[in-house]
């Protein structure tokens, strides 16, 4: 991933989770330290101790299918050595900017500890977050306290949705910070093929991903017998279901539609992902609260209309009559008239609109609008703190 000596190219180091982890951070990270290196010149480092039992509850924490990333192994959480001699490496290495991905407030006191001494050893090096979101999605008092401490030694940041811009300009008003949607990738997958696969006939809509709380799944469940019997869909529940979300396994359970709907409680692969998308008609999301979305990116990449709820990022990923439709957190009614509306709309009316969504979030153009940010950052002259 190294570009030659060029001076005018933009060296960035990233430090983040790496396959073969299995989470979609890592995956995500993966992924831009591959496009960056087409535009800049990158060296990607990663932690050397895997997280512990009680932050990822995963059964399937990794997947031995997924080749290893080329990172380097060099954070260790349980090591402070580790954190100051990360923050020595990076400034030995001399980057234009650190770039880390900032997702759960487990990494606060690390990524504190590397930022504070890289700003002592070699204040030239940016510090910028690149924030999934800004507070854990089960956060408490202590977890955002502990993120205000990495957030301070930042230089600057980049985000997924325009709230988390405001709201990062409200606290540090003097710091850049771009808002940046999450990228897409092109599934082409064929949906015939896709389908004999996965046995699916008739219509399916389809929720995927780790199965929180947060997520709204309850309300796609008692959306679920509207759905079933206006449009005829069977519904599809893929991933794996988290112990502070066994009571929606029970709710499975328990409903009157159960024998349309497929739970499926396992880990899925990336492969198996994009089978599943290419199997639906349409992709449900149900969140009541959320910054950004992968799995919005990847309905988009499939050419999949979306019903989603009206918040965070979904706002502006899913707009109504041309990416998908959307419906107030929360509301079963609201999700299954949104559902209903795509069908009768025709699920081809959304193609044009996908397509539009899937060009201008495509991870080229998100690479370089990231390389852009920080070469006007270098540019800028703006002092690091």
């Amino acid at each position: 991933m190294e570009k030659g000596g060029d001076t005018s190219v933009v060296r960035i180091e990233i430090l983040g989770p790496a396959p073969p982890d299995r989470g979609g951070i890592a995956h995500e990270t993966a992924h831009l330290a591959e496009e960056l290196g087409r535009l800049a010149s990158v060296r990607y480092l990663t932690f050397s101790r895997r997280y512990p039992r009680w932050l990822d509850p995963r059964r399937f924490a990794v997947d031995p299918r997924l080749p290893p990333a080329p990172a380097e192994p060099v954070l260790d959480y349980l090591s402070a050595r580790s954190w100051r001699e990360t923050a020595a490496r990076v400034a030995s290495d001399a980057p234009d900017a650190l770039v880390v991905p900032w997702w759960t407030s487990f990494w606060a006191v690390p990524v504190r500890t590397v930022f504070r001494k890289l700003a002592r050893l070699r204040p030239e090096t940016r510090r910028v977050l690149l924030c999934h979101n800004l507070e854990d999605h089960e956060a408490g008092l202590a977890a955002r306290w502990l993120a205000g401490g990495a957030f301070s030694e930042s230089d600057a940041f980049l985000v997924h949705n325009e709230a988390n811009r405001a709201e990062l300009h409200r606290r540090f008003p003097f710091r850049p910070v771009e808002a940046l949607p999450l990228p897409a990738l092109e599934i082409a997958t064929d949906r015939e093929e896709a389908r004999r696969t996965l046995k699916i006939e008739g219509r399916l809509v389809l929720f995927l991903g780790l199965i929180r709380p947060y997520k709204g799944v309850d309300v796609l469940l008692a959306a679920a017998p509207r759905i079933i019997r206006e449009t005829g869909a069977r519904i599809a529940i893929v991933g794996e279901v988290f112990d502070d979300a066994r009571y929606l396994t029970r709710m499975w359970e328990s409903s009157p539609v159960r024998d349309r709907v497929i739970w499926k409680d396992e880990y899925v692969s990336e492969e198996e992902m994009g089978l599943w998308l290419s199997a639906c008609d349409l992709l449900a999301l149900p969140y009541r609260r959320i910054s950004s979305s992968a799995i919005a990116a990847r309905g988009i990449g499939a050419h999949r209309p979306i019903a989603a709820a009206a918040v965070g990022g979904l706002k502006e990923a899913v707009e109504p009559g041309v990416t998908g439709e959307l419906f107030d957190p929360g509301d079963a009614e609201g999700l299954a008239r949104a559902v209903a509306r795509i069908f009768e709309r025709g699920t081809e009316s959304y193609s044009a609109g996908l397509t539009r969504a899937l060009r201008e979030t495509s991870w080229p153009s998100y690479a370089g609008k990231i390389v852009d940010f920080l070469e006007r950052f270098r540019a800028s002259g703006i002092a690091a703190r």
